[in-house]
């Protein structure tokens, strides 16, 4: 073992992980894993806050006109921006002094490690993906502002009330009953801008995907069946999918009960800080323990710059 630099070997080998563990958290949740294939998950370099403009009016100022006529030169509003916190999360990853030397060889440290940065990773996962499901309040306000907060008609989210601006709410049916397709059909369409620009993922309930499932009537053999673009990506990535006008719909375990969600992932992205995206520090020797210890570090936040792209049942069965 003297011949061989621990830190500097627990260092180098979590960091050439990095890539496979941070893959291995996209494919571990249907929205993150769909995020990441249509590229809606952007790096930023800093700022206070998540900025992201948003665009509630149109320009008046268009129209047609004729010869010498006078153009409209009015100053417009209708564009506004959304403001996000930054939220942060860590992992930790540890070897005593006492497990650096009863594992002699290099190879048995890194057996430690490969252990422990699973262990690691499915911790990480299971926390982003509750927030993912949150709004934003947990843990002192420290927790994602997930599509609780995103997807509902009331309270302010990015700094915008919307009670007082009418346009910066998503769609909610609220009614407790069984699930029904004429109900998926009004949440798929009120999301949906003019007949296009609809949802394209649908996250539900083991329970409600059940009963989707139950509601589907069964497809003529002579019909060919050709699964949208979305849904062969998901299957791809071993998701279970079925699909609501040629949209795909998946279930997650963490998915408050009761609840359907209509997405358009044209606008919502993960938005991340290019330093701390699920990056790997060096491992250290604290101060007062005989141990060294690495940190995986996320920061960033569920970003949305039109709420009207989104509906949600809630209270199904």
């Amino acid at each position: 073992m003297a011949d061989v630099n621990v830190g500097l070997l627990l260092s180098t080998t979590l960091k050439k992980y990095r890539k496979t563990l941070v893959d291995q958290i996209h494919k571990s949740n249907a929205v993150f894993y769909f995020l990441k294939q249509e590229g809606n998950i952007k790096e930023e370099d800093g700022g206070e806050r998540i900025v992201v403009p948003v665009m509630y009016g149109k320009n008046s100022t268009a129209g047609s006109y004729s010869g010498y006529d006078s153009l409209d030169v009015t100053p417009q509003q209708g564009i506004d921006s959304a403001e996000f916190n930054w939220k942060q999360y860590s992992v930790s990853i540890a070897i005593s002094g006492e497990e650096e030397r009863k594992n002699a060889g290099s190879s048995k440290i890194i057996d430690i490690l490969e252990a422990r940065t699973k262990q690691a990773r499915m911790s990480m996962t299971e926390q982003l993906s509750t927030g993912l499901f949150s709004d934003g309040t947990g843990n002192g306000g420290k927790d994602l502002t997930g599509l609780e907060a995103m997807v509902t008609n009331s309270g302010t989210y990015g700094g915008i009330n919307s009670a007082t601006y009418t346009w910066w709410q998503a769609g909610v049916d609220t009614a407790s009953e069984a699930l029904g397709l004429s109900k998926m059909r009004v949440g798929f369409n009120t999301a949906s801008l003019g007949g296009k620009d609809t949802p394209n993922l649908i996250v539900t309930t083991q329970t409600l995907y059940q009963s989707y499932e139950g509601l589907l009537t069964a497809t003529s053999p002579a019909v060919p069946y050709f699964p949208s673009e979305g849904t062969k990506k998901l299957g791809d990535g071993g998701f279970q999918v079925l699909e609501f006008k040629g949209t795909p719909i998946v279930w997650d375990e963490l998915a408050p009960s009761g609840d359907m969600y209509f997405l358009n992932t044209n606008h919502m992205n993960l938005t991340v800080h290019k330093d701390a995206n699920f990056e790997v520090t060096d491992f250290v020797k604290p101060e007062n323990q005989d141990a060294r210890v690495a940190q995986i570090l996320f920061m960033g936040n569920l970003t949305c710059d039109r709420r009207k792209s989104f509906y949600k049942l809630t209270s199904k069965t």
